[in-house]
């Protein structure tokens, strides 16, 4: 938990926000899934996906922006990414991994208390935003098909309550699989989470986008950019701008609706806190455990209102009238 409270404290750090964020959430996230496991395996297929989504990623971003040398670089690691999965694909490299053992290996089962309150949050949320913002630039786009596929998947998810995705996640989606296929029941309570979450943030990204006036999309036109690259560094850094409130109300929302999680058996923090009554050195104390527990989740959505307050004012300041 202290590895996840430290990753998350470094990323609220405007001086963070360049390629040192990789290098955070990368060994956070490490730290924090050891910990939690107590054995990782990190499949070759992995690196060859990170190095070809990174080689991608960097040349659609830098595309005449680069000096020959960078570009170069970029396209050799797209390149050398995109050969290894398919040599991967196709069976001619082997199945080999980087396993790790620190501790005995703890399944997602015997999780509880905060540490899965906090995963739950930070990685559906993390994962929830850049979807939701797909999800918000498909709903503006001029095809029909794009457009009416987000809008459809957008409506359909914010027509069910949570607690609906959940039970579909947890009883129903192993009915499809086929027979001797699991997957674990943490994974699609965050599976749910993700697509809850990216419907809701993407209504709220779309409003962004409607704000801003159409001479800032013909400017980004004009200086010659790529659609990638007039999205990415002129139309959003505005857009998430105006809706940081309303994003960060969301954020504090999904925080608080995590604990739905106990009506499919997952021991969050507050479902941890209920079973904390049964053991008899507990029994008779329950208006302090929930005064506690009420006093943990005032804590961070307390902590996620004031550093919205201030990353509000921060990033306004040349924009102040």
């Amino acid at each position: 938990m202290l590895a996840m409270l430290a990753m998350l404290i470094l990323t609220c750090d405007r001086r963070m926000w360049n390629w040192r964020l990789v290098w955070i959430w990368t060994i956070g996230s490490f730290v924090t899934f050891l910990l939690m496991f107590g054995v990782i395996s990190l499949p070759l297929t992995l690196f060859f996906v990170v190095a070809a989504v990174a080689g991608g990623v960097g040349m659609t971003l830098r595309a005449g922006l680069a000096q020959p040398p960078e570009t170069a670089t970029w396209r050799a690691l797209a390149a050398g990414g995109a050969v290894g999965l398919l040599l991967r694909i196709f069976g001619v490299l082997p199945a080999w991994s980087l396993k790790i053992a620190a501790f005995d290996y703890v399944e997602t089962g015997l999780w509880g208390g905060l540490p899965v309150t906090m995963i739950l949050a930070t990685y559906g949320l993390a994962f929830a935003f850049p979807y939701g913002i797909l999800l918000a630039l498909g709903r503006r786009s001029n095809l029909p098909l794009i457009k009416g596929l987000c809008v459809g998947f957008i409506e359909l998810i914010r027509g069910v309550p949570l607690i609906s995705l959940l039970i579909m996640a947890s009883v129903m989606l192993p009915l499809f699989l086929p027979a001797g296929t699991t997957i674990d029941k943490f994974l699609r309570a965050q599976v749910a989470v993700i697509l809850f979450a990216g419907a809701y943030i993407a209504e709220t990204v779309r409003g962004g986008l409607q704000s801003l006036p159409k001479g800032q999309f013909e400017a980004a036109d004009a200086m010659g950019l790529n659609y990638p690259q007039k999205t990415l560094l002129i139309v959003l850094p505005q857009a998430l701008r105006v809706v940081i409130p309303p994003l960060i109300n969301t954020f504090i929302g999904f925080f608080k609706d995590t604990s739905l999680v106990l009506i499919i058996g997952i021991f969050d923090f507050l479902n941890t806190a209920n079973q904390a009554l049964v053991d008899p050195n507990w029994a008779g104390f329950p208006g302090e455990i929930y005064l506690f527990a009420a006093f943990v989740y005032f804590i961070f959505c307390y902590s996620m209102s004031r550093y919205s307050k201030w990353l509000e004012i921060d990033l306004n300041k040349g924009t102040r009238r």
